[in-house]
This record gives C-alpha cells, sequence and structure tokens, in this order.
C-alpha cells in the first residue's frame, strides 16, 4: 500500500536527527503514520542527480547503518559513499517512499510486541520470503531497472540491479516516479513538508495520513489522484479536507 513520498536533506552533524524522525514516522511498532518497511534513496541535494535506490524492512535502522550509527560490514552499507561525498558537499537529500501500517513486515524489532512470536523459537530470517517483502524487492526492482533503461546504467551507489520480477516488470515511461523521488516540485505523491517536520508536527502528519490514502487509490487504480481524493473525502468525517485548505497546505513547497 505505497503512496506517499517524504524528503528531506541533512548536513553531516544532523544523522539523528533524520534518525530519530524515521523511527517516530515509520515505527515497526505502531500503527500510525507509515510502515517502518520502505523504499528509500539517496541523492545530490544541489544537483537532484539519484545515487542509490535501496529497500529496508526498518527504514530507521537501515538509515542508520548506512550513516555509521549502527556498526555493519561496510562493503553492506553506503556508509564510505555518504562520508566521500559530505568532503565535497554540504548537504545530501533522503527520500523515502512508505506505505501504510497494514503493510508491516516483521522486523527484529517487532517480532514478539507486534506480531507475538517468541524470538527465542521464531527468527526474523523465517520471514525472508513473506508476501511484505516480497512485494518491497519487486518495487526496488522495478525502480532500480527503470532508471537503468533511462540512463544506460544503475544509479552510481548501486552495484547490482533488483529482483528479476520487479525487472521484468520495468517500463521505460514509468521515469517519472524516479523523477518525484528527487524533485523538489510539488507532486500529488509528495509530502509538502520534510521528514523532520512531519514528525515535528502532528497535525501535519495526520494531514499527510489522510491524503496517503488517495495516493494509494491513485498508484493501485489508475484513477486520476484528483478523482481519488473525491472518494477519500467522501469518507472524511473530521473534514481534514477542509482543514488543509484552510492552512493553505497545499501552496507549500
Amino acid at each position: 500500500m505505497f503512496g506517499t513520498i517524504i524528503m528531506d536533506a541533512y548536513h553531516r552533524n544532523e544523522v539523528r536527527q533524520i534518525a530519530e524522525a524515521l523511527d517516530d514516522l515509520c515505527s515497526p511498532n505502531d500503527s500510525y503514520g507509515w510502515a517502518s518497511s520502505g523504499i528509500y534513496c539517496f541523492w545530490n541535494y544541489y544537483t537532484q542527480e539519484l545515487y542509490y535506490i535501496g529497500l529496508a524492512v526498518d527504514l530507521t535502522e537501515r538509515f542508520k547503518q548506512h550513516n555509521g550509527l549502527i556498526p555493519v560490514d561496510p562493503s553492506s552499507c553506503k556508509y564510505e559513499k555518504i562520508n566521500e561525498y559530505f568532503n565535497n558537499y554540504d548537504k545530501i537529500g533522503f527520500s523515502i517512499f512508505v506505505q501504510s501500517p497494514l503493510s508491516q513486515a516483521v522486523t527484529r524489532r517487532n517480532i514478539y510486541e507486534w506480531f507475538g512470536y517468541d524470538p527465542a523459537e521464531v527468527k526474523v530470517r523465517d520471514f525472508g520470503r513473506d508476501s511484505f517483502r516480497e512485494q518491497l524487492k519487486i518495487l526496488e526492482g522495478i525502480l532500480i531497472e527503470t532508471f537503468r533503461l533511462n540512463r544506460g546504467s544503475l544509479p552510481p551507489w548501486n552495484a547490482v540491479s533488483g529482483s528479476i520480477a520487479g525487472q521484468l516488470r520495468a517500463k521505460k515511461e514509468s521515469y517519472e516516479i524516479i523523477n518525484l523521488l528527487t524533485s523538489t516540485e510539488p507532486s500529488p505523491f509528495t509530502a509538502r513538508f520534510s521528514l523532520r517536520e512531519l514528525s515535528s508536527n502532528p497535525v501535519l502528519e495526520g494531514y499527510e495520513n489522510f491524503l496517503h490514502s488517495a495516493r494509494i487509490m491513485t498508484l493501485n487504480t489508475g484513477i486520476p489522484f484528483i478523482n481519488a481524493l473525491r472518494a477519500v473525502r467522501s469518507a472524511d468525517m473530521a473534514k481534514i479536507y477542509e482543514q488543509l485548505l484552510e492552512s493553505n497546505y497545499f501552496t507549500k513547497k
């Protein structure tokens, strides 16, 4: 149930802020906000060049690994690439493509609290082929292959292509979604506020959760976003859409 792109850009000394915001909005242990499992990318904040597309069942932990907050084998993360980037630039772009908590995958942090499995008896690796993880792999494969079809090569920091199933579904004309991951121009799928802004303001987070439903409908059915939004508004008992209009939410860049 993908639908929302959330962006931010951070300095080297702001890594922990991003990690905290991720864990707030995409926790594997609650049913509000978004699932911890999603797609993410790193990009050049100044040129909007996309460097890397990846997947994670726990976006917070994977971000920490890439940025040196959780020590891992350097070959299994982009810590060295990100450090090299910061030798030349002050800020790096970071985007996540997130999904509903209904699509939450089993992770090390929620196997007991969320799913009720005893970690002493059931291991996370036992869920390596669950449907949510498979969907993540397919989407990552689609995005990486779509990039390759249009640019003639993989993203610079991607050493390998994604899943074969995803590659087979990729279409050259679907490159628009790649552009949205790094573009600061408004789009129906891009949150109007940054990752940290949404984390610090539950009202804004609520607005984006409301819009996420329309985004899911658009991606799943192919109907125009305005039509999906109209359908979601029909069940909007809290009048959230009216609040969006009153706050000039759609004029924010």
